[in-house]
């Protein structure tokens, strides 16, 4: 016979889920998910990672990554039913973004004369270089244009065929050669390996300005200089503007900005040498504007620059 069992008011029965067996077991969800999280997120890193190289690889060779414009080129060439009101967008879009370098009429400055480009290597590699940019050269990938505008600015530059006047060379290269080695050049500048570094290579500089532009820098080198590739450009600090550094201790040096980042900067002077610094050392970092360590050469006639810019422009590199 069994025991009657007691019901005293006010007492449950224990359940097996405890308060704190739930507590533990909530922890223990948490855990899972913080560590499932996680471990996606490493995986995600890890095939970013292994992608990587192949991308990185297509932009070296002047091909944008796999993907990004597929649709522009299956479609065949957008520039080849634009508007008027595109092409006029895309002459707005070239000004803003790309006149301070190339001129307002893409006829040369900073950058290349921009005349027929088009012609000479195609739409998909000019809208690359303006999207992706071009390695190992001052030219960036520009930001502020999207696909549509880039196709745009494209469009505009393919209705440029002809050169201005601004690339007309009067001068005798054989001359200029003379010239360039007769006034120290190659002391601060390259040419197909052989001179110095504290000026920027001149091995395809024909290539890359204008006569316009390479005739100004002769006469104001200072006025203004171009950006170095080999150094991220800052904007405000183009590769060979000058910069003075002042330490704390009193000590002085104006060179080429080369590096520099949170806590160091790296300047070159005038014999090549490299010299970093610590930014707590220093009491100041000055742009020198209107200085350069190349001197003028307006004291040259103008048939002697004329002759020195001829020789320049003969310098098209590996072609």
């Amino acid at each position: 016979m069994s025991k009657p069992k007691l019901k005293v008011p006010g007492l449950k029965r224990p359940e097996h889920h405890t308060p704190i067996r739930r507590a533990e077991a909530q922890r223990f969800h948490r855990y899972w998910r913080w560590w499932a999280a996680a471990g996606l997120a490493l995986s995600l890193a890890a095939w970013t990672a292994a992608l990587a190289p192949t991308a990185r690889a297509q932009g070296e060779q002047g091909q944008a990554p796999a993907g990004e414009h597929a649709g522009a080129t299956a479609q065949g060439d957008p520039t080849e039913h634009m508007t008027a009101a595109e092409i006029d967008s895309g002459k707005l879009n070239f000004q803003g973004s790309c006149g301070e370098c190339h001129g307002v009429d893409a006829s040369g400055g900073v950058g290349p004369n921009l005349h027929g480009v088009v012609q000479e290597h195609g739409t998909q590699f000019v809208f690359n270089a303006i999207r992706y940019g071009i390695p190992g050269t001052g030219m960036a990938a520009v930001s502020s244009l999207n696909d549509k505008r880039a196709w745009q600015v494209v469009g505009y530059l393919k209705t440029l065929s002809a050169a201005p006047g601004s690339m007309t060379v009067n001068g005798d290269p054989a001359k200029g050669k003379e010239l360039y080695a007769s006034n120290g050049c190659s002391m601060c500048h390259e040419i197909d390996g052989k001179g110095g570094a504290v000026g920027p290579e001149l091995t395809g500089i024909g290539s890359m300005r204008s006569p316009k532009y390479l005739e100004e820098v002769l006469v104001d080198p200072a006025k203004n200089p171009p950006a170095d590739p080999a150094v991220p450009d800052r904007r405000m600090w183009t590769g060979y503007v000058l910069t003075k550094v002042v330490t704390k201790n009193g000590k002085t040096l104006v060179g080429s900005r080369v590096n520099e980042d949170t806590f160091t900067i790296t300047l070159r002077d005038m014999a090549g040498n490299y010299h970093t610094f610590n930014k707590s050392d220093l009491q100041s970092v000055d742009k020198e504007l209107g200085k350069s360590f190349m001197p003028s050469f307006s004291r040259l006639s103008e048939a002697q620059r004329n002759d020195l810019v001829a020789y320049l422009m003969s310098l098209k590199g590996a072609q």
